[in-house]
């Protein structure tokens, strides 16, 4: 099964890719681009990363924005969600606090304390949130699908899965 898991943002977005038994991750910046092009910009490079893609993985509206972000965010999610259909993929949305429930067992959790446990329990070398959201996406679909020998969570914080309307394995 070859997964995309995607934290979108119109300024960093953090992928994290399991194909072929291989793992990848890292951050679509479009430097510079604004508005439109903006936006087909980050769609096209979605989906040259999604290419041979069974799932992608998305993490869902964060509610907590304001102002125009909130209009921006919508654009982003629209645009990316109608390409991936369009070209029949099939993807599933992990709510914010299901995310942030299983990678720290508090759906409350801070954006920081993510980090962190990226780095604590997925070996994560970076600093960038973006990218640590993108592999907790990557990892609860591995523990979903049976992907991992072992769940690299405690069972209190697997629970957070069966909040998450997983499609059927490809």
């Amino acid at each position: 099964m070859n997964i995309l898991a995607l934290d979108l943002s119109l300024t960093s977005t953090g992928w994290a890719r399991y194909a072929g038994g291989a793992f990848e991750q890292g951050l679509l910046e479009p430097n510079g681009r604004r508005g439109y092009d903006r936006l087909a910009w980050i769609r096209s490079e979605v989906l040259r990363l999604a290419a041979g893609a069974d799932l992608v993985v998305i993490e869902g509206y964060s509610y907590g924005s304001k102002g125009r972000a909130i209009l921006d965010q919508a654009e982003l999610g629209a645009v990316v969600r109608m390409a991936l259909r369009d070209l029949g993929y099939t993807w599933v949305e992990v709510p914010p606090a299901v995310l942030k429930k299983y990678a720290t067992g508090r759906g409350n959790a801070g954006k920081e304390e993510v980090l962190v446990e990226a780095v604590r329990r997925l070996g994560y070398g970076g600093a960038r949130n973006d990218e640590a959201d993108a592999l907790w996406l990557l990892e609860m679909a591995l523990d979903h699908y049976g992907l991992r020998s072992e769940s690299r969570v405690p069972k209190a914080q697997r629970e957070a899965l069966f909040k998450v309307q997983w499609p059927e394995a490809v």
